[in-house]
């Protein structure tokens, strides 16, 4: 979309444009009129219609030129904006994921040391089963977090140039296509108005994406069969004001308690997934994060956050 200024300005050179072309036919009509009783103003009048239509082609030229300039100007700011969304986007996760290890894995391991240093003091004849499992459980969580590391994106994601709800779209059908995702998909999406060229909020786009694919992830893993006993999935999307909510919601039930008993383990230890989904709720203007499980049966996690202007 071109500026105002050079929506103007482009409208002035139309205009002329016009002048000239009318002038050169109206100086060709009369060379027509009269040529047949005055001929030697011929060899005239035609080097001026030839003028006329030499700076009419030069104008279009002109005019062609200044277009391709401003759609360049437009290309390479677009660019801009996004590079420093994706700056500010990468130095975030990589933040995060430090702060998870940090307060994780690495307290674990503190405290795995402490228990093997009590036992070669003791020197006594102890179970070390409980140690190993602890640090294959150390392992895997450090492995969790360097794969999060190597997913982080050095673009925009593609599919979120169209907007938020197009890419929620192309992701579900995605997963379907590919048969990741089995259960039956409702969609209830509304598309936002996203404001332009604004690359805080292309950052927060990619946060709120990133938010839509762990809670997407979370029910495949843990609520979809044979895991789970859901059978389908509401996607909603919705805008009220400036107040935006994304929420995931599933039918899925809990199989049995040593289920839930698992689940609150791996809470205690570590729940990348939920700290992913908090730390973008409150990197969010106003962002707000809540999971509850229904009373129905399922679990339904949900995002708000307040959207941004254009001048902000």
């Amino acid at each position: 979309m071109l500026p105002r200024k050079a929506w103007q300005r482009n409208a002035r050179m139309t205009w002329l444009f016009h002048i000239i072309l009318l002038s050169s036919l109206g100086i060709l009509g009369a060379f027509m009129f009269w040529m047949q009783l005055h001929v030697p103003i011929i060899i005239p009048l035609l080097i001026l219609v030839a003028i006329g239509l030499l700076i009419l082609f030069s104008l279009m030229l002109g005019l062609q030129q200044n277009l391709i300039d401003e759609q360049r100007c437009e290309i390479d700011r677009l660019h801009n904006i996004e590079q420093t969304a994706v700056i500010s986007q990468t130095r975030k996760l990589l933040h995060r994921i430090a702060a998870d290890i940090h307060d994780g894995p690495l307290q674990e391991l503190k405290l795995v040391m402490d228990c093997l240093e009590l036992l070669q003091m003791n020197s006594q004849a102890v179970d070390l089963n409980p140690i190993l499992d602890r640090l294959e459980d150390l392992g895997n969580h450090l492995r969790q977090q360097l794969h999060q590391t190597r997913e982080i994106a050095l673009e925009i994601t593609p599919d979120l140039r169209e907007g938020l709800d197009i890419g929620i779209a192309k992701k579900l059908q995605h997963l379907v296509d590919s048969g990741e995702l089995t259960l039956h998909v409702v969609l209830q999406l509304q598309p936002l108005d996203e404001p332009q060229l604004n690359s805080i909020w292309l950052e927060a786009r990619e946060d709120i994406y990133r938010f839509f694919n762990e809670a997407i992830a979370n029910v495949i893993h843990h609520a979809q069969p044979p895991q789970g006993k859901a059978t389908q999935i509401k996607v909603r999307l919705e805008q009220h004001g400036r107040q935006c909510t994304l929420t995931i919601e599933n039918d899925g039930e809990i199989l049995d308690s040593s289920i839930l008993e698992i689940t609150s383990q791996q809470r205690k230890h570590g729940g990348y997934g939920m700290k992913l989904m908090q730390a973008i709720a409150d990197d969010l203007p106003n962002g707000k994060f809540e999971g509850m499980t229904l009373v129905k049966g399922g679990m339904y996690v949900q995002l708000t956050w307040l959207l941004l202007l254009n001048s902000e």
